[in-house]
């Protein structure tokens, strides 16, 4: 055959067929060779977490990591996966490698923390936590998780103070606020048994006992416990204080009076001494005995709805509207769902002349005294079902 033929161009069909197998077997390799984006890596990945397919998440994310190595958010997906198959220290090899390229990645050093704590190391798992509570404060599950820490290492302080700080910004959290309960009540209970072996009859123990009788309304049994500190120790601080709070919740004035009027002796500025006290004059009409009490403690706690209620009250019967509406004004400030208070504003704005004023906190005091009612009525069906439902089986 001639050079000259050998250069001859190929027919069309044949040109057409070889440049199709070349563009195939491009694509196959391209396939082969990883072209799917980070977005279809996670979509398939999740896929399979969906399906709890833990394993095939992991492998995925593995190629994706190989595929991607310079995305943070594929280690970070990866090191979630090794942490929810409880392979912790996998786990914590992979965020530290997402921390060595981000040191603040969101959410990373929570993480972290967690797998730690997957393995008890606590300090370690603290540490986390606070890294990520630094770079994003309004964080609160690491608040939350370093207070389970700081409480497997017996440093309740240190996990009360984390609690306190999610209470702060939100006051309605009922899985905190139980969580912090639950470590006082222990750390009171543990305290109360470590004075109890130290001096089983000490002073603080005898206190301590009249306490818990007062809590379960056991009022003889705690009156007996305080007069036998007072026999032993007639200047213990607070018993007076202590023993007239018995006598009133006993509704034996006479006796609560004397005892307060003691406390007072001890502590003029006693605010709760004070408030009981003053609630016992205005039974029995000495509202002008009341007043300077009740003014002593809201002046030494002004978060005391209560004491500014009765101030208002007080200053209403002596004619002094004007104070006894600031008063009442205050008392609806601090408390706006307590209707007793809307009431006497009501009653007031009528001696002020003020209809409008008067109406107005009528009307929120019949619709707070409406929603009291059904939630009482609702609370009395529900115990007489459940009595219902006990008795049928």
């Amino acid at each position: 055959m001639s050079r000259a033929n050998s250069l001859q161009p190929l027919p069309r069909l044949q040109l057409f067929r070889c440049l199709f197998l070349s563009l195939f077997c491009c694509s196959w390799v391209q396939a082969q060779t990883g072209s799917q984006s980070l977005e279809d890596y996670f979509r398939q990945a999740r896929e399979l977490e969906v399906r709890q397919d833990y394993a095939g998440a992991e492998k995925l994310y593995r190629e994706a990591a190989a595929s991607f190595p310079k995305q943070p958010e594929v280690l970070k997906r990866l090191g979630l996966i090794l942490q929810t198959e409880l392979k912790f220290q996998e786990s914590i090899n992979t965020f530290q490698q997402v921390l060595h390229q981000a040191p603040k990645y969101p959410e990373v050093n929570f993480y972290l923390g967690l797998s730690y704590l997957g393995l008890n190391e606590f300090e370690k798992a603290i540490e986390g936590f606070n890294k990520e509570s630094e770079a994003n404060p309004k964080y609160r599950r690491a608040h939350y998780y370093a207070a389970q820490a700081y409480q497997s290492l017996d440093r309740n302080a240190d996990a009360a103070r984390q609690y306190e700080i999610l209470l702060q910004e939100d006051p309605t959290d009922k899985k905190v606020l139980f969580q912090l309960i639950r470590l006082l009540k222990s750390s009171t209970v543990r305290a109360i048994r470590q004075l109890g072996d130290l001096d089983p009859d000490s002073d603080f123990m005898l206190v301590l006992k009249a306490e818990g009788y007062v809590e379960e309304e056991k009022y003889a049994d705690a009156i007996e416990k305080y007069k036998e500190l007072l026999r032993k120790n007639p200047n213990f601080p607070g018993i007076h204080f202590g023993l007239g709070v018995v006598y009133y919740n006993k509704i034996d004035y006479p006796n609560a009076e004397k005892e307060l009027r003691l406390a007072l002796n001890e502590d003029p500025n006693h605010p709760r001494a004070n408030y009981y006290l003053a609630d016992i004059l205005m039974r029995s009409q000495r509202t002008d005995q009341a007043v300077p009490l009740l003014e002593t403690v809201v002046a030494a706690s002004p978060q005391y709805m209560q004491a500014y209620f009765q101030l208002g009250k007080c200053y209403a019967n002596q004619g002094n509207l004007q104070r006894a509406l600031k008063m009442l004004l205050k008392a609806v400030e601090l408390e706006p769902k307590d209707k007793t208070a809307h009431y006497q504003l009501a009653q007031l704005y009528a001696r002020l002349n003020e209809p409008e004023k008067q109406r107005y906190h009528l009307e929120i005091f019949q619709r707070l005294n409406v929603q009291e009612r059904e939630k009482r009525n609702k609370k009395t069906e529900t115990r007489l079902e459940k009595q219902q439902t006990e008795e049928n089986n």
